[in-house]
């Protein structure tokens, strides 16, 4: 028996044993009816987080021009847009990230209201320190021009 008989032989075996323990199509389907939601029942997410969620895609693909573009644009209006797009990303990414692992019920009431504050606190600080940079200093987006021509 050559190899390729052997292999096909294999095949069609694992094949045959594969449809003899699916799960029936009846039973599929019954099981998807089970676990569907009640007459009535919204699955939307809670507080309009889908929506959110989506608006930080957007913006974050908004993003991968802007950066490049940065690059090549210099001036106050670029280191503006640029500035709040990253405040906001980093905003947003923080907050997802304290809403995830810092929950009342796994760190305390105490820490998660800290974590909380402290996440506005950054943004606050990252507001003062970047746009004192940009109106005090040579701005974001000749900052990167003089990282990169080192």
């Amino acid at each position: 028996m050559s190899f390729i008989s052997r292999v096909s032989s294999i095949a069609l075996r694992s094949r045959v044993a594969f449809r003899a323990t699916a799960t029936p199509k009846s039973m599929m389907a019954t099981s998807a009816k089970a676990l569907a939601p009640a007459q009535g029942v919204s699955i939307a997410p809670a507080d309009g987080h889908g929506k959110h969620f989506t608006m930080e895609r957007y913006w974050a693909a908004g993003m991968v021009p802007l950066i490049p573009a940065s690059y090549f644009i210099h001036g106050p209006v670029m280191d503006a847009a640029l500035s709040i797009a990253l405040i906001l990303h980093i905003h947003w990414g923080v907050a997802g990230v304290i809403q995830d692992y810092a929950r009342p019920f796994v760190i305390g009431e105490t820490l998660a209201a800290a974590a909380r504050a402290s996440l506005y606190l950054i943004t606050l600080l990252l507001v003062a320190g970047l746009f004192h940079f940009n109106y005090n200093d040579v701005g974001l987006t000749r900052a990167f021009e003089m990282v990169f021509s080192l």
